[in-house]
């Protein structure tokens, strides 16, 4: 009961943070009247990025010591990805050379692994009726994102850049809380190893921002 408790607190916490860090994003959005307020908030945007991902990182960190020996392949999970999502802040917060619409493209890549990830959990697991088809249908969604942001990332300037990450954000977000809603419902067998990729979003963004220096 405990795992349960710490897996759903998990994704409520990742849920929250993609959310309201993509209402951030839609409301600076709306400031980008002029060339110096655009910059303005495209640095805070970042900034709340990387600030998003530290407070993530905590959150796996508490989990990891939640979960502790007694189930230490998740306590191990956790540890690695908040260490990932912890390096991924701290690099947001010192990269001087992100912009928006780079941003955009790598999370296209994100939004294409979230997507196959989710068809291929629910074509291979028995989940409730209404789960898979919601799964298949976040899936679909994920593609249509991925084929967006990547095929059309050249032509986004900062402002409209900064609105799909925004919307792309808040449907991550929604997934995740669906997610935690299934796992209430005991609908969802939840596999620690195989939903890294759908529970870590903004790491993966992130992380894929960091491939630049690979």
């Amino acid at each position: 009961m405990l795992t349960l408790k710490v897996q759903s607190r998990i994704l409520m916490i990742h849920g929250s943070l993609a959310f309201w860090l993509g209402l951030a994003l839609f409301y600076l959005r709306s400031t980008m009247t002029n060339r110096i307020f655009e910059v303005i908030a495209v640095g805070i945007a970042i900034l709340l990025a990387a600030v998003t991902l530290i407070l993530a990182a905590v959150a796996d960190w508490f989990a990891a010591w939640n979960e502790g020996i007694r189930h230490l392949h998740r306590s191990t999970f956790y540890l690695f990805a908040g260490l990932a999502l912890a390096i991924a802040g701290v690099f947001l917060g010192v990269y001087s050379e992100i912009y928006m619409p780079r941003l955009v493209f790598f999370a296209g890549f994100h939004a294409l692994a979230f997507g196959i990830t989710g068809i291929t959990a629910a074509w291979k697991t028995r989940h409730d009726q209404v789960v898979r088809r919601a799964m298949y249908l976040f899936g679909a969604l994920s593609l249509a994102f991925s084929i967006a942001m990547i095929g059309a990332y050249r032509v986004f300037d900062n402002r409209s850049a900064t609105a799909v990450l925004g919307a792309y954000l808040c449907f991550v977000a929604a997934k995740l809380f669906f997610l935690v809603w299934a796992l209430g419902r005991g609908q969802l067998a939840w596999d620690v190893k195989s939903s890294a990729v759908q529970r870590t979003p903004l790491a993966v963004v992130s992380s894929s921002e960091r491939a630049m220096r690979r």
